[in-house]
């Protein structure tokens, strides 16, 4: 019998198991696929490129750095091979007149690059990243704690860091209640500025109207803080790292192994798993590291799940407006030459939707369920800054190519994998306003619309819940499920949708391995047997000097923590 099975091998599921590994358990992780990292893997997707090494889902591992790192803390740099880079900037955005902002780590760097344009929007932009970075160190002791139990030591943090940045608290609580639209049109005025946030809002699948999702912007904020890395390699280096800590420590990792059924006891405690082949195996605990729906709504007989977490499950906001993303990777021959002439955007984002009202109406188009116009889009060149994506002696690039406005479902009963493809050609057609010649440089492409990104994760929802403030913190994903707590005893909910912010950092994974690992202990304590003193006969008892037996000794005892 294992002491854990984590089903579930994303890279949430493999921070678990390291954790746990090192703690001396006997661990198990599970994935269905053939390949580790669930949404962060690198694969060779792209038939016509072959050694070329694309990124399907994540490519940034945004947040590993910051302190207390799960990195860090299981060496996976110093003993298991993971290497990073780091681009700079991270991001740009390009106007079809050629005008460009480039965000760089420096922030003081970026402010000059807006006041070029605006004075006014440069100390407004400063003024907006001063204060959400108060409120991100406010937070983060928060954010690597327990969500619903926070340890006193976080609080104490928090509590000390809120009367340290004091004077940001107030504007930044407001910020983060408002909806992205009124954060950007309140503060700002350049068209450039504004079509810039609203491109890096729209990341969040909500419409830039929606009231309580104004924090999606305090990402940019954190990049500015800790900077964004990228494993040499591809995303799939961080889960393979994982994996060969997890190895390192004792632990199993399986691929091919899908969970078809949390096995429950009659009692409602979780003892295993059944995979699709038929094999049951046995475990004290169970991590499921999935969204939710999955997990409790798939996986568990719904015998033993309250109609209270039914409900909130039903109620839970998953891509609810009806705003989804295509992904696609493409291939192309040569480096392409932006037309502004700067080369070095070229390491990040590049943020291409013109205004903030293309934005918007690519949104609304995506909710009535048509094909946007304006094609917002997000596309980036992850070889440009890491030569080993491409085969060597290579001149060609990789293409990451994220659409964050498109519609979940179409209108008329249309099916994506009629239209996903033509419209990814159309993207690339637009971008060459921007790149000439790139257009004509293609190898192939492979495209994931909603349809196959909902094979994945529930509704295809990248971050497993949608990103507002009702469905953050410790009401994530839901109050009955907060926690990384199920409504089966012995049975665990880890990934971005359990976690009070979501990201891919490990955090999530971490918190649930210590839970779990708390909750080991004090079974073992409770079940050790206690020693009790054998009383000596009474001719042998010594007399204690006010005439009584002297007590008997205590037994000392390790309590759980």
């Amino acid at each position: 019998m294992y002491d854990v099975i984590v089903a579930g091998g994303g890279h949430n599921g493999l921070t678990c198991g390291a954790y746990l590994a090192k703690a001396g358990r006997r661990v198990v992780v599970l994935e269905r696929r053939d390949i580790l990292g669930g949404m962060c893997t690198t694969e060779e997707t792209v038939a016509e490129a072959p050694g070329f090494k694309m990124n399907p889902c994540a490519v940034d591992t945004a947040l590993t750095n910051t302190p207390k790192s799960v990195i860090d803390e299981l060496r996976l740099v110093e003993d298991f091979g993971l290497r990073f880079v780091t681009p700079d900037p991270w991001a740009a955005f390009i106007s079809p007149d050629d005008a460009a902002i480039a965000m760089w780590r420096d922030r003081s760097r970026t402010v000059a690059e807006i006041a070029r344009l605006s004075r006014k929007d440069a100390e407004k932009f400063n003024w907006l990243c001063e204060v959400m970075m108060d409120a991100w160190w406010t937070a983060m002791p928060y954010f690597q704690t327990h969500p619903t139990r926070p340890t006193p030591k976080a609080i104490g943090e928090v509590l000390w860091r809120a009367a340290k940045g004091r004077k940001s608290l107030r504007p930044a609580l407001r910020l983060f209640a408002n909806s992205p639209d009124q954060v950007i049109e309140e503060h700002f005025e350049r068209e450039e500025v504004k079509a810039f946030l609203a491109n890096l809002a729209a990341w969040s699948m909500l419409p830039l109207q929606e009231p309580g999702s104004g924090g999606v912007l305090a990402m940019m904020v954190a990049y500015f803080g800790w900077g964004v890395t990228r494993p040499v390699g591809g995303s799939g280096e961080f889960p393979k790292a994982l994996a060969r800590c997890i190895q390192a420590h004792g632990g199993e990792v399986r691929t091919g192994a899908g969970v078809q059924e949390i096995l429950v006891r009659s009692d409602g405690v979780a003892e295993g798993v059944r995979l699709h082949d038929g094999q049951e195996l046995r475990a004290k605990h169970v991590v499921g590291a999935m969204d939710p729906q999955t997990l409790v709504g798939d996986l568990v007989d719904q015998a033993y799940v309250p109609d209270t977490v039914k409900g909130e499950l039903r109620a839970l906001g998953v891509l609810r407006w009806n705003i989804s993303v295509i992904k696609a990777d493409v291939a192309i021959t040569e480096t392409p030459q932006l037309k502004c002439g700067r080369q070095e955007l070229l390491n990040g984002y590049l943020m291409l939707s013109p205004t903030i009202e293309s934005v918007r109406r690519d949104q609304l188009q995506s909710m009535a369920g048509e094909l946007p116009d304006g094609m917002t889009m997000a596309p980036m060149f992850p070889s440009y800054v890491d030569r080993s994506q491409v085969p060597p002696g290579s001149k060609g690039e990789t293409i990451y190519l994220y659409m964050q406005a498109v519609p979940m479902k179409l209108s008329g009963g249309r099916d994506w994998a009629d239209h996903k493809d033509d419209y990814v050609r159309r993207v690339i057609g637009e971008m060459d306003r921007y790149m000439p010649g790139l257009a004509g440089s293609v190898i192939g492409q492979y495209v994931q619309g909603p349809d196959e990104l909902a094979k994945k994760t529930f509704r295809g929802n990248v971050v497993h819940v949608d990103m507002s403030m009702h469905q953050m913190g410790p009401w994530r994903p839901t109050p009955s499920l907060a926690g990384y707590r199920t409504p089966v005893e012995n049975l665990w909910h880890t990934a971005a949708g359990a976690h009070p912010m979501g990201a891919l950092n490990g955090w999530s994974g971490r918190t649930t391995a210590r839970t779990v690992e708390r909750v080991l202990r004090k079974a073992k304590d409770a079940s050790s047997p206690v020693s009790v003193p054998v009383a000596a006969p009474a001719a042998a008892v010594a007399p204690s000097t006010n005439g009584h037996a002297p007590d008997a000794p205590r037994v000392a005892g390790r309590v759980g923590s």
